[in-house]
């Protein structure tokens, strides 16, 4: 797991409880890049969004539309998602101070990504959802509050 290949570069003595929540967060990373590249990943005939939790709600984003459906499945997979960002926050206070910054920076810029696609109607085919510039600026003057 990729939170677990960091975490000896952020953490000089990472213990179980920090290598779970660690991991936690690599999964909720790259769960928010799923759901955000939905579209995108099509054109390389990827999908990466469960095909368990396609078929359960009946939502084929190659069909490329926010159907009902679609907006079932992509709730139901923010909802996961934040969930296992959740269980990851326990892991930042482990940390060392200067690396739980940076790590508390990126949970909350990849976190907002589920937001702006709640924002976008759940739309992730007609346009890529970003981030908008001044909340990273945001975010990061936040971290180097005393």
């Amino acid at each position: 797991m990729i939170g677990e290949m960091v975490l000896p570069i952020i953490s000089p003595k990472p213990t179980a409880e920090l290598v779970k929540r660690a991991n936690d967060l690599g999964v909720a990373f790259q769960l928010s890049n799923f759901l955000r590249d939905a579209g995108e990943d099509l054109e390389r005939d990827r999908v990466y969004i469960p095909q368990e939790d396609i078929r359960r709600f009946g939502a084929d984003p190659r069909d490329r539309k926010v159907s009902p459906a679609w907006v079932d499945l992509m709730r139901f997979e923010i909802d996961r998602n934040r969930r296992i960002y959740e269980s990851a926050d326990a892991g930042i206070p482990l940390l060392p101070a200067r690396s739980a910054r940076c790590i508390r920076g990126a949970r909350v810029l990849y976190a907002a990504i589920l937001d702006r696609i709640e924002a976008a109607g759940y739309d992730v085919f007609t346009q890529r959802v970003r981030v908008p510039a001044w909340q990273k600026v945001a975010v990061a003057l936040g971290l180097w509050r005393p």
